[in-house]
């Protein structure tokens, strides 16, 4: 197959999918980027400089525990790393954790709920506290 024939395949079908073709680099920057627009695909792949791959923080909680964070990757090597760590002799607990953007945000929202609902809830018991203080006074 010809090289014109693969780019018009491919031009055809990023315009069906949304994304429409862009030819030079001028263009790509003219599309304004709303926060609807979904990422590139090759940026769930590639690192952006000076990214790194892997992360490792010393866990100060337990001896011999460190956390190791992937950058770009998904489930597949996180569930591979854990099932062959579960086979060692010496590891006592392996786990992964894939965050993706929903549930970022909705663990955000849920720090944001918590944070209001004590507050309001603190608000509250100050209230009804200066309220029986207030109807002892007049008692008395």
């Amino acid at each position: 197959m010809s090289r014109s024939i693969i780019t018009a395949t491919t031009a055809i079908a990023r315009d069906r999918a949304g994304h429409p073709t862009r030819t030079t680099p001028a263009q790509r920057h003219e599309r304004p980027v709303l926060a609807d627009d979904p990422p590139e695909v090759y940026e769930a792949i590639l690192l952006a400089p000076g990214e790194k791959k892997i992360d490792v923080e010393v866990d100060t909680r337990l001896p011999s525990a460190a956390i190791f964070t992937f950058h770009k990757e998904d489930h597949t090597l996180g569930n591979m790393l854990r099932t062959r760590l579960l086979k060692t002799q010496h590891v006592v607990f392996a786990a992964y954790r894939a965050v993706i953007n929903a549930s970022q945000a909705l663990i955000k929202d849920l720090g944001i709920f918590s944070r209001e609902f004590t507050k309001e809830y603190e608000l509250r018991k100050a209230a009804n506290a200066a309220n029986q203080q207030q109807q002892q006074n007049i008692a008395e």
